[in-house]
């Protein structure tokens, strides 16, 4: 409801206008109309400037600690939209509408808009989240249930990634923000992995001091966590994997993963091969028995590393 008053209101700030224009007016009505209209087009105008104020302080603020643009987007969007809210009610306030009817109509909208759009609210308040505790930033790589990417955006709705093939994956806030994220470039350093064949009459420790060396000279691999050698059996064929550290934002993890296995190729290459035995009987059982031997250390070695 409307306020309908048929004299001026002495505490307007435009009671100077509404004197005179009742002087002119014989109802009597204009006058008090045009005071409120006035009072809340200016209460709207002041509250305007007031907030746009405000947000100009508190982005310069932000910027100044350099926070993430994805937050001053959200912090920018949330003063404009509050300064709006607050604008308008104030002006219809002033205007003489009631303010129960405000409320009672508010709540009820805000009702109607939470069940219609509960799952659009729920993304929303997820993605402030997000913006907020910044899990991930843009550029970062990220793993997300079977999706994997790069992050292009952080909406208010959903997180944009680029797969590793190039296809874009648009995934709802809620489901990044209930689910487990796995974030590769978190830290600095990341830990990789080169595997290659080994010979299986060859001398299991010897490769490994040998191959240790040769790793050791590829410049870009970190000292500590040390390297790692692990030996494995797949389909009863003797691998040896070489996990080492590199620091990715200053390292070219392609290049140092090359080299490593250009090292490891030799040393494997360089093996010296044993010599054959003399033609005596049971030639065969004796080169069965010395693989099986091999292949009994590799399984001791990973039965240890297991442990």
């Amino acid at each position: 409801m409307i306020a309908a008053t048929a004299t001026c209101d002495d505490s307007n700030w435009f009671n100077f206008v509404c004197t005179a224009i009742q002087t002119k007016d014989g109802t009597g009505l204009l006058g008090p109309l045009v005071e409120h209209l006035l009072g809340a087009i200016a209460i709207f105008i002041v509250l305007y400037l007031i907030g746009r104020l405000t947000r100009m302080l508190v982005l310069w603020a932000m910027g100044r600690g350099k926070a993430d643009r994805q937050v001053r987007t959200l912090v920018r969007n949330l003063i404009t939209v509050t300064t709006y809210v607050v604008a308008v009610i104030s002006a219809l306030v002033v205007y003489g509408v009631n303010v129960a009817v405000i409320l009672t109509a508010a709540g009820v909208g805000t009702v109607a808009i939470g069940l219609a759009f509960q799952d659009l609210l729920r993304n929303v308040l997820a993605g402030i989240w997000l913006l907020l505790e910044q899990p991930f930033r843009l550029g970062d790589t990220i793993t997300v249930m079977d999706q994997s990417g790069a992050v292009q955006n952080i909406t208010l709705r959903t997180t944009t990634l680029r797969t590793g093939v190039g296809e874009l994956a648009i995934l709802p806030n809620l489901t990044v923000f209930t689910g487990i994220v796995i974030n590769a470039t978190h830290y600095d350093t990341r830990r990789l992995t080169v595997g290659v064949r080994i010979p299986a009459d060859g001398d299991l420790t010897d490769l490994m001091r040998r191959a240790r060396a040769a790793v050791e000279e590829v410049p870009g691999i970190e000292a500590k966590p040390a390297i790692v050698f692990e030996p494995t059996l797949d389909r009863e064929v003797p691998l040896l994997h070489c996990h080492f550290w590199v620091d990715q934002r200053e390292q070219d993890p392609d290049a140092i993963t090359a080299a490593v296995a250009e090292r490891l190729w030799s040393v494997v290459e360089t093996t010296p091969e044993a010599e054959p035995a003399a033609q005596e009987p049971g030639q065969d059982s004796v080169k069965k028995s010395s693989q099986e031997s091999v292949k009994e250390s590799v399984k001791e070695s990973v039965k240890k590393s297991a442990v």
